[in-house]
């Protein structure tokens, strides 16, 4: 196992640089993950989808077409359980590429879409760079699709992720993108504000020559108007003076030699049509395309026309045609394609209605079960409720049956007590009547054998033995211990420490009782002391000695806290009420 977790470890720092050489070296990158791939098989599952997530982000960088999503939609699938957020975007934003590069632009931008949802921009490691590609790939989208202002929508987010993650290089092209956008939606002062701050931001940082290029955006719309010549002049000049793209003869290669056109047309405004024509045929060059053939014609005939020269005219009229009919042969092939493009979408959008049918469906039944759930959990609940009723008011039969038992069960001991304590003091008296004595205790012993066999046998019944075992527990306890062994002293006194611990084990045992008994303001301490003599089963007599009363008064008390608790104009029967409320259950003596 340690062998194990320490190749892990070590496979996994070797994939940790290589997605450090991914943003500069995507090669260098690939190459590496090649060499590593006779050892994949052995790897976790984790360290697999890793390679496959780095073999994909290095093949998008090293602009390798993607032929199948099978292995993209593997790890997305993976990361969206167990990756982080940052490799959850990465995973959708690949995916997206695959689909890019299959033709897909509608389920491309939904994997886009699922990248940025998954994004946290919040936290301190977010991943801005791979949040500023999924903007551009979708503003790339959009403008294949002529999709103007969604585009915009993009550029603005992709230059803001940029500019987060600190690469303002891309912040700035991501701008300057974005003027072309107003352009072509013939907002110029937008594109002209949006190409001027891509300008100074250029020359803030200090990329001169992208200034350059985004100042012949701005040379571009400035020599078609005449008004603003004399700035397109101060571009011309900059331009010459400091590009870089200029060989030792300062001349532009081919792929840049539209500037000549641009020139040619300040020229042109100014009235200086030999420059003009001479700047126009400069921007020749083999394998020029369309759109350059099509300005450059459109130079020449249109200086050809204010010299008034019919046979060039005529002769730079019908090559413009010409170049003009190619260049519109050329962008109905793109329209077609961002047609079928649609037609893709429409697919998929039919795709999307019916896999969201069938999930209403799904819906539906599962709506169904939960209701069959819920109806069936509410009649299961109402039986159980009215079963659980049913046995409750059986407990509370068996209690009051109980506590009667045990009350005359009590009052049989009482009585036993009685008469051998009389036998013990006259027994020369009652010598005569022996066999009487003999008889009433027999009877009173079978009796109480019957009640202990019926107490025994409801305290096994359900409910009873809690009770029980509560009450036997108090019983138990050293204070009340020692009050039964005062009992039999006739001349005893209870000090007020002993009556704070009876007090401390009756809130242990009986707390709701003492609760009552403290909260009912008729009941006085000195009533409160004889109820919980009462309970312990202290003989009237010991009562009165304890406090210092009359035996007489005792049973008053008794009276009063019978009608005061439970409405009851009996002394004798406290103990009983007393026992069925608080559910004092003794097994008796």
């Amino acid at each position: 196992m340690l062998m194990a977790c320490s190749g892990q470890h070590e496979q996994r720092a070797k994939l940790d640089r290589i997605d450090s050489l991914m943003n500069d070296h995507p090669d260098s990158a690939l190459t590496m993950l090649d060499s590593l791939k006779a050892e994949k098989a052995n790897w976790s599952k984790s360290l697999r989808m890793r390679f496959d997530l780095l073999e994909a982000k290095a093949q998008n960088k090293a602009d390798v077409l993607f032929t199948s999503d099978s292995i993209a939609k593997d790890f997305t699938k993976y990361y969206d359980r167990h990756g982080s957020t940052n490799e959850r975007m990465l995973a959708h934003y690949l995916l997206g590429c695959v689909y890019r590069d299959k033709g897909d632009s509608p389920r491309a931008i939904d994997c886009y879409l699922d990248a940025i949802t998954k994004a946290d921009t919040l936290a301190k490691d977010c991943d801005f760079n791979t949040m500023f590609r999924v903007f551009s790939q979708m503003a790339r989208i959009y403008h294949k699709q002529l999709l103007l202002t969604k585009e915009i929508e993009a550029r603005y987010f992709s230059s803001h992720f940029a500019f987060l993650a600190k690469d303002t290089l891309s912040a700035i092209q991501s701008l300057n993108k974005l003027a072309g956008a107003y352009i072509l939606l013939n907002k110029k002062d937008s594109a002209e504000y949006l190409i001027k701050k891509t300008r100074n931001l250029c020359l803030h940082n200090h990329y001169i020559q992208d200034a350059l290029q985004t100042s012949l955006v701005l040379l571009y719309m400035y020599v078609q108007e005449p008004n603003r010549l004399s700035e397109a002049k101060q571009l011309i000049n900059e331009y010459e003076e400091k590009s870089t793209f200029f060989d030792e003869h300062h001349e532009l290669p081919s792929s840049r030699r539209i500037f000549y056109f641009y020139k040619g047309k300040y020229y042109e405004g100014i009235h200086q049509l030999d420059s003009a024509e001479y700047y126009y045929r400069k921007v020749y060059h083999t394998n020029m395309s369309f759109t350059e053939q099509n300005s450059m014609y459109r130079g020449l005939l249109s200086i050809y026309k204010k010299r008034h020269l019919a046979d060039s005219i005529a002769k730079y009229a019908q090559l413009y045609c010409e170049v003009n009919d190619s260049s519109i042969a050329k962008k109905d092939q793109q329209l077609t394609a961002q047609m079928a493009a649609s037609y893709n979408y429409s697919l998929y959008q039919k795709e999307a209605l019916e896999n969201e049918s069938k999930a209403n469906i799904a819906r539906l039944i599962l709506v169904s079960l939960i209701f069959l759930v819920i109806l069936s959990s509410i009649i299961f609940l109402m039986w159980y409720q009215k079963i659980k009723q049913k046995k409750q008011e059986e407990i509370e039969s068996l209690k009051a049956e109980h506590i009667r038992a045990t009350d005359e069960y009590s009052r049989n001991i009482y009585t036993m007590r009685l008469l051998d304590k009389a036998r013990q003091q006259d027994i020369e008296l009652m010598q005569k009547d022996y066999d009487e004595y003999e008889s009433k205790m027999m009877e009173l012993k079978e009796e109480n054998r019957r009640l202990k066999k019926a107490i025994k046998h409801i305290e096994h019944q359900k409910g009873i033995s809690h009770f029980l075992e509560n009450t036997t527990e108090f019983l138990k306890t050293g204070i009340v211990r020692y009050l039964k062994e005062l009992e039999k002293k006739p001349l005893s006194v209870v000090e007020e420490r002993d009556w704070t611990k009876l007090d401390d084990e009756m809130r242990t045992y009986f707390p709701i009782m003492l609760l009552d008994l403290q909260n009912t303001p008729k009941i006085t301490k000195q009533k409160k002391q004889v109820c919980l003599l009462v309970i312990l089963r202290i003989s009237d007599s010991c009562i009165a000695n304890w406090l210092n009363l009359k035996p007489n008064r005792i049973s008053n008390i008794k009276l009063e806290l019978n009608e005061t608790l439970f409405g009851d104009s009996s002394a004798r029967t406290l103990y009983t009420n007393l026992s069925q409320k608080y559910n004092i259950i003794s097994g008796g003596e």
